[in-house]
């Protein structure tokens, strides 16, 4: 077999092979014994067809589906010949159909990882900001969770909204004269309040008493969810029919224990928890921040060229990443009417950062000879078990695919890779 390699630019090669016409006839051998197995023709029994019987009758198909059989076999075994490891599928071009007693030629480009000579990645400049929590920020999530707690009850001895009330309304839309769907409903609560009005404020409702309607225009965005709303303006008449003001429990032990959280039985100990739970979680903010920081200098000191499959897998994998979200929040991505378009130029930039990040931290990796052993991976279980509140053992069990411990593996090499940065770099406190 004659393989011809060209480079077509840093991140993909162009293989040319020739099969030579001995190996072309011994896979079209097989192809015809097993078509022969098979066919049923008149005046012939399986497996007793004639070759050229079979031939005259089933050429086309059996030297279409050899081509695809040969293209396949021979693509893997020239690319393990010249040290090519495709990053993705092989876009296949035929020099011409298959011809019995012919060499067979195609040539196939295929995308390639970046050779990368990682330099300069010692001696970072860069900033990191410590994680605080303080006491406002312990109560601001208490304040939450008092909202959440909370109830709306009928406002008495004042018919008359004032900023900031909570409203009960009939409402009514039309479009152009005509309503729309989802246009009218009853007994919706809103805020009487300046705001944006798909966010639930009406301003419109202040000054007004029980019994008084409101019309208004609403506007709809562009990029509105509902296709047939997009760019139109909706006139809105809504009837004002209650008052409700909202009662926020008292922050006392009896608090706590409405919570519901396990063990935590007064105030100072669901204060305590948050605490903890704010550090937790600004340390991961602060960590996060200060990896990417490390990427970014060092990616400023190496250029080069990302294969854009990986870029376009990268987004996969988000947009997935995405849905599942949704669908744990318990809605169905279906009905949203995402702009799958849209959502994949906006992740596009963090994509490309991501991509070029991990390559560069595998070239840095390669070159310190920085070697991962079973107990690393290990380590790594465990410490994303604990952070999940999740038994090992059942982590342990959904990465038994050689797909999952492998890009487990390459984590534990980025961040052993990082670790080198953090290390070698300049930090300055933020």
């Amino acid at each position: 077999m004659k393989i011809n390699v060209e480079t077509v630019s840093p991140v993909e090669r162009k293989l040319t092979v020739e099969v030579p016409p001995e190996r072309v006839a011994r896979e079209l051998d097989k192809a015809y014994v097993g078509v022969g197995r098979r066919a049923k023709l008149p005046g012939f029994r399986p497996g007793h067809i004639p070759r050229a019987v079979l031939e005259r009758n089933f050429r086309s198909e059996v030297e279409r589906d050899v081509a695809e059989r040969l293209v396949n076999l021979t693509f893997v075994e020239a690319a393990a010949e010249k040290g090519i490891e495709p990053v993705a599928t092989p876009n296949v071009s035929l020099d011409g159909p298959l011809v019995p007693g012919t060499t067979f030629k195609y040539s196939a480009k295929v995308e390639v990882r970046p050779a990368i000579a990682p330099r300069d990645y010692r001696g970072l400049a860069v900033t990191r900001t410590a994680p605080v929590v303080n006491d406002d920020a312990v109560g601001a999530e208490l304040e939450k969770l008092r909202e959440r707690f909370g109830s709306l009850q009928p406002l008495e001895g004042r018919e008359v909204a004032a900023e900031g009330d909570w409203a009960v309304i009939d409402h009514a839309g039309t479009i152009d004269g005509k309503p729309f769907e989802g246009n009218e409903a009853q007994g919706v609560s809103v805020r009487a309040a300046q705001g944006k009005v798909e966010e639930g404020n009406i301003a419109q409702l202040i000054g007004k008493k029980v019994g008084d309607t409101v019309e208004l225009d609403e506007p709809f965005a562009a990029d509105h969810r509902n296709e047939q709303l997009r760019g139109k303006t909706a006139h809105m008449k809504m009837t004002l029919r209650g008052l409700r003001v909202r009662q926020l429990p008292a922050l006392d032990d009896d608090f706590a224990r409405m919570v519901g959280v396990e063990g935590l039985e007064t105030l100072e100990a669901l204060k305590g928890r948050i605490r903890g739970d704010l550090e937790r979680r600004e340390k991961r903010k602060s960590d996060g921040e200060f990896k990417d920081a490390l990427i970014k200098a060092a990616l400023a000191r190496n250029d080069f060229e990302v294969p854009p499959s990986m870029v376009e897998r990268t987004i996969d994998n988000m947009l997935e990443s995405t849905v599942e979200r949704f669908s744990r929040m318990g809605l169905d991505v279906a009905q949203l009417d995402l702009d799958v378009a849209r959502l994949r130029a906006d992740l596009r930039e963090q994509a490309l950062l991501q991509v070029r990040g991990s390559l560069l931290l595998d070239a840095v990796a390669e070159a310190e000879k920085i070697e991962i052993g079973a107990e690393d991976v290990q380590a790594e279980l465990a410490r994303l078990a604990e952070e999940a509140g999740v038994p090992l053992a059942n982590l342990q069990q959904q990465m038994r695919s050689a797909e999952a411990r492998s890009a487990l593996h390459s984590r534990v090499r980025e961040e052993k890779a990082l670790s080198l940065l953090a290390e070698a770099a300049s930090i300055t406190a933020g």
